[in-house]
């Protein structure tokens, strides 16, 4: 009775303490999300002065034909498929604080190179600098927020990954509405330069402090993001202990990498984490979210292009704000279920609409329909299958294998977006626009199934039991106590 009364009490001062430090620290790394969303919205608003004359390159630059706005929106994807290792590996095994330094530099570079552009050569260049920095972030915020946060907000500030991004995006629709060319670049350019500076402030990660063999700043950092409270602190030290002595014994039997690698629980890890990246990809998002003016201009829409696409930005930003009040009490899976169906539904009913449209039919009368039915579907991407990916691939794995396995997921992600954004308009041609939304809901469809047989539930779990149960193995009885200990 004793005992259960000190559960309680624990349970009481870990609710009451403060997580505002928590929130900060994952808000600050964040920012460069917020850069890439940046990034990734830009295209938008500025394909239209890109391809019309005269130029905003100036001089004697042409307009970009489709095919040169195919390469300039995919080019990010190009640059993010060539950084992911690189960012991987400086994340994985040095600084958390000097990797963030080197995500914003390329962002920075990249945006000076477009403000400045006066040629297709400079302004490509440019775009694939940016590609570096977004890869960096894609890598660098999940791990850090992994590292800094408790189990029981882990899903919710996990979510910040795309909330931020979603936020950049729709900070790249409207001022790219309302701006030049020179000047929306320009003002770009601080994106990466805020993330730096509050970045800065932050405190090392507390994980790679440990693996440094410096456990007092370990704890310095601890204490303030956990908002001074001793015992969570000394459990988490602790936790830290044992996974190092863990690691060690890995480290120590030969073959180690190649033995985990081809382990149950890490085959079955990347299954999960590869059908997560396909799916995220494969359900068209960073084509929409690349040619969204465009696509209102087709459809004929009576509002403006760029007005639709400002209210698609704000629907995508309160569908991942929906995400991360949901994701610790629904879960991931059940997410992502409902995602892919409502997704699945919108683009079939949008490649109706292109279907007779097409086929000369009125639809003068049905004006509404594609903007209801993006609507729909980037809340429905947001809620579930735009998210949740980025959570759960640094949750399944465990820590000596996680960075290689991460970067194999991000860097299929970066794959295959360069192949969705690139041959989009290629794609448009040979089955026309009807049938890529088919084939985007379609993809949707399968997904959902993929995600109710395959994906576990990781929902408020902590890490060793996700990969222990994943393993098929069973959990021992202590650790068992200390995560019952934890999430009472």
């Amino acid at each position: 009775m004793e005992d259960s009364t000190t559960q309680l009490d624990d349970v009481s001062a870990r609710k009451g303490r403060i997580r505002l430090p928590q929130y900060l620290a994952a808000s600050s790394v964040n920012l460069s999300a917020f850069a890439t969303g940046v990034v990734i919205g830009w295209p938008s608003p500025m394909l239209i002065l890109l391809q019309s004359v005269p130029s905003p390159l100036g001089g004697d630059a042409k307009p970009l034909s489709i095919d040169s706005s195919s390469w300039l929106c995919s080019l990010m994807c190009v640059g993010g498929l060539l950084a992911t290792p690189v960012y991987s590996y400086l994340a994985n095994r040095h600084s958390r604080k000097l990797t963030g330094y080197l995500v914003g530099l390329p962002d920075v570079i990249g945006w000076i190179m477009v403000a400045t552009a006066r040629s297709k050569t400079t302004l490509f260049t440019g775009r694939l600098f940016l590609g570096f920095g977004s890869a960096g972030s894609t890598i660098l915020c999940p791990l850090y927020v992994l590292e800094i946060v408790e189990d029981d907000t882990r899903g919710s500030l996990g979510t910040f990954l795309v909330l931020f991004t979603n936020g950049g995006i729709l900070f790249a629709y409207v001022l790219g509405t309302y701006l030049s060319y020179t000047t929306f670049s320009t003002i770009c350019l601080g994106a990466p330069i805020v993330f730096m500076a509050a970045f800065y402030w932050m405190p090392e990660s507390p994980v790679y402090l440990y693996n440094q063999k410096n456990p007092e700043a370990a704890r310095k950092a601890l204490m303030w993001l956990w908002g001074g409270d001793l015992i969570a602190v000394e459990q988490e030290m602790t936790k830290l202990a044992e996974a190092t002595e863990n690691m060690k014994e890995i480290h120590s039997t030969k073959s180690s990498f190649i033995k985990n690698l081809t382990s149950k629980g890490t085959l079955r890890g990347l299954l999960i984490g590869i059908g997560l990246m396909v799916n995220n990809q494969l359900s068209g998002i960073f084509a929409v979210l690349s040619y969204t003016v465009n696509i209102f201009q087709d459809a004929g829409s009576d509002i403006s292009p760029n007005l639709c696409t400002i209210i698609i930005g704000v629907l995508q930003l309160f569908g991942v704000y929906l995400t991360s009040t949901l994701v610790d009490r629904a879960g991931r899976k059940i997410l992502l279920i409902v995602s892919n169906v409502a997704s699945a539904i919108s683009l079939a009913a949008l490649g109706g609409f292109f279907f007779l449209k097409g086929h000369g039919y009125n639809v003068a009368h049905l004006g509404w329909l594609p903007i209801t039915n993006l609507s729909i579907y980037v809340v429905g991407i947001a809620l579930g299958v735009g998210s949740n990916p980025f959570i759960v691939i640094n949750e399944i794995f465990t820590p000596d294998i996680r960075g290689f396995a991460v970067t194999v997921c991000i860097c299929l992600l970066n794959a295959l977006a360069f192949l969705v954004t690139r041959f989009f308009t290629d794609l448009n041609t040979i089955i026309g626009v009807d049938g890529c939304y088919w084939f985007f809901a379609f993809c949707c469809l399968s997904s959902t199934f993929f995600c109710y047989f395959v994906v576990p539930e990781t929902k408020k779990k902590s890490l060793y039991m996700i990969q222990k149960e994943l393993a098929g193995e069973e959990i021992t009885f202590k650790r068992a106590d200390e995560r019952f200990r934890v999430h009472a």
